[in-house]
């Protein structure tokens, strides 16, 4: 089974310019809101699904600050209130009745996954940006840009958005131009997805795929649409899924709030299209590497993935993490089917 970019843990096709400076990068992405209302109303009849998953701006919190007077007043006044925006310490995850002819391997999983969401914690920073260079075959192709946005409400749900944006280097287009983005909408509350979004342009075909999980229904509504040389594909479905599990690129951000306790192995279902495959990641060597922003002590953490019961050699990955509160990303190795895949942290920015 062939595995793209974020079925291997989101970091294989995101290829972006050599040349293109940091916040440049950043301040260049696709309207994916306005390409995903698109594709849904191109399917009729799914007007219901376009407005329970609309998405709202979070209008930032504002502490207004009276100026100060240098006059003295005898009236006592009241004491100063300080807004703070919380961050959660731990996930909560609501008991959620089963529908009727649920699968059973997905009411196992969710059994079986309970104590990892209670052990996660959230790590992330709104504003947090990062590039990874990308090595394919021990050759440079390009880099890998991945940030945090600020949070938005997705059907009056509160989510923090995390979005990736890639385009091909000068050199690689002439073999092979890409300018792909995705974006991860995740529950603040549970930390399970509620809106996945691929949008692909590249040279053999354009891809738009959105996929949004209804934690109410415990199902997912997936919206495909492929045009390759003129030849257009276009896919509905509605599936079920766990009450617990990540799309295949918020995962990246569940695997940097796990504790990694000694010989624990964490069990992940990741849903993509419909389908589950389950990632099992464990805790390696605690190692000190030297990368572009610094000499870093890392925590080595082993991924491997199954799907459909069976091993995929192809979806083993090795990432490392800052060893410290920030769980900064620093670096990735996998291994598939036509050769090795690398990346390492270049510029980072919070």
């Amino acid at each position: 089974m062939k595995l793209n970019f974020f079925t291997l843990i989101s970091l294989t096709f995101l290829l972006t310019s050599c040349s293109t400076s940091f916040t440049e990068f950043f301040n260049k992405k696709a309207d994916a809101q306005q390409r995903n209302e698109e594709l849904i109303k191109s399917f009729e009849g799914e007007e219901k699904v376009l407005e329970k998953f609309k998405e709202k701006e979070v209008p930032p919190v504002v502490i207004k600050v009276e100026p100060k007077s240098n006059k003295k007043s005898t009236q006592k006044k009241p004491p100063k209130k300080t807004i703070t925006k919380p961050k959660p310490t731990k996930v909560v995850i609501k008991k959620s009745r089963y529908p009727k002819d649920h699968p059973k391997e997905f009411i196992e999983i969710d059994k079986l996954t309970k104590k990892y969401w209670e052990k996660f914690k959230p790590t992330l920073f709104e504003g947090e940006k990062m590039i990874l260079d990308i090595n394919y075959l021990g050759v440079s192709t390009g880099k890998v840009a991945i940030s945090t946005m600020p949070s938005k409400k997705i059907g009056g749900i509160d989510t923090y958005h995390f979005h990736a944006r890639a385009k091909t280097s000068t050199y690689y287009s002439y073999l092979y131009e890409l300018d792909d983005n995705v974006d991860s909408y995740v529950d603040k509350t549970s930390f399970t997805p509620v809106k996945f979004s691929l949008i692909q342009r590249e040279s053999s075909q354009n891809i738009d795929d959105l996929q949004l999980f209804d934690k109410d229904s415990l199902q997912s509504y997936i919206f495909y649409k492929r045009d390759r040389d003129g030849k257009i594909k276009k896919k509905k479905e509605t599936m079920p899924t766990p009450i617990r599990f990540q799309d295949a690129f918020s995962i990246l951000f569940f695997l940097r709030g796990l504790p990694y306790e000694k010989d624990e192995t964490y069990t992940v279902p990741m849903m993509n299209k419909g389908k589950v495959l389950i990632l099992k990641a464990k805790a390696g060597s605690k190692e000190m590497i030297d990368t572009e922003i610094g000499r870093i002590d890392a925590i080595k953490v082993i991924a491997s993935t199954q799907y459909s019961g069976d091993t995929l050699k192809s979806g083993d990955m090795t990432f490392w993490f800052s060893n410290d509160e920030r769980r900064i990303f620093l670096k990735f190795a996998a291994k598939i089917k036509i050769g090795s895949i690398s990346g390492e942290i270049e510029k980072y920015e919070r």
